[in-house]
């Protein structure tokens, strides 16, 4: 009796204590592939062909890697990991969101931002995902205002060198996003910021969506790229869970 009794009060625990992994809401980081979505180059670098068969539909589809929202393994700038060696681990954590909306067409998110950042809202923890927020994905999917490209240069904004060696160094962070076409801003003709975090590990996502929505803390990043063996990187699917 003793024994029955226990195990009731333990099932009434489990039934009224709340399960963590159950999110007040879901956003979605990321847009829909498109063939007329911008690329980088501004050639057509994604391909799908619908099928319908007899009671069913199916279809192909070929793309690049870094087309569309993405994620940039470690590996496509001198990091460890393909996109299908990083640990599962590291693509569902807490997130962060650094809200830099309105500024100028090149600006570059900087230490100073970070740090008033955590000024206002603690400081970031190690091991998240940190997302900076710049509402330029209003501008998709026009190839000629996203890219925003004039006499051969690209203009958006991104992240500066500093600022990202502060989130990948100071804080340790295991990824970065951003609703750009890039991590480094437009002008960049070097890809600073990608070869000093991607050595260290630390994936990006470019081209997320409604990165604004979202909240300073208090949700969780989920990251699903293309498991793709040997891939730089790949299409991706981005969640936020919020709590």
């Amino acid at each position: 009796m003793v024994a029955i009794a226990t195990r009731f009060i333990a099932l009434i625990a489990v039934l009224v204590v709340p399960v963590p992994a159950l999110a007040q809401g879901v956003i979605d980081l990321g847009h829909a592939l498109a063939v007329t979505d911008p690329s980088w180059t501004g050639e057509r670098v994604f391909e799908r062909k619908a099928v319908k068969g007899d009671g069913y539909v199916s279809g192909a589809f070929s793309s690049d890697e870094h087309f569309g929202t993405h994620l940039d393994a470690p590996a496509h700038f001198g990091g460890a990991w393909t996109v299908d060696r990083i640990p599962v681990e590291r693509l569902v954590r807490p997130g962060v969101c650094i809200n830099i909306a309105g500024r100028a067409e090149d600006y570059q998110l900087t230490v100073a931002d970070v740090k008033a950042f955590e000024s206002k809202n603690g400081a970031i923890p190690e091991g998240a995902s940190v997302m900076i927020a710049t509402g330029w994905d209003a501008r998709w999917p026009d190839q000629k205002k996203y890219m925003n490209d004039r006499a051969g240069v690209k203009h958006f904004p991104g992240i500066h060198p500093d600022a990202a060696a502060y989130l990948a160094k100071d804080r340790q962070v295991v990824g970065i996003g951003i609703d750009t076409p890039s991590v480094d801003y437009g002008p960049s003709a070097k890809f600073e910021t990608h070869l000093l975090t991607m050595p260290l590990n630390v994936f990006h996502i470019e081209n997320a969506a409604n990165l604004t929505s979202l909240p300073a803390s208090g949700f969780t990043i989920v990251v699903a790229p293309i498991k793709l063996a040997g891939g730089s990187g790949g299409p991706t699917r981005v969640f936020a869970l919020l709590r």
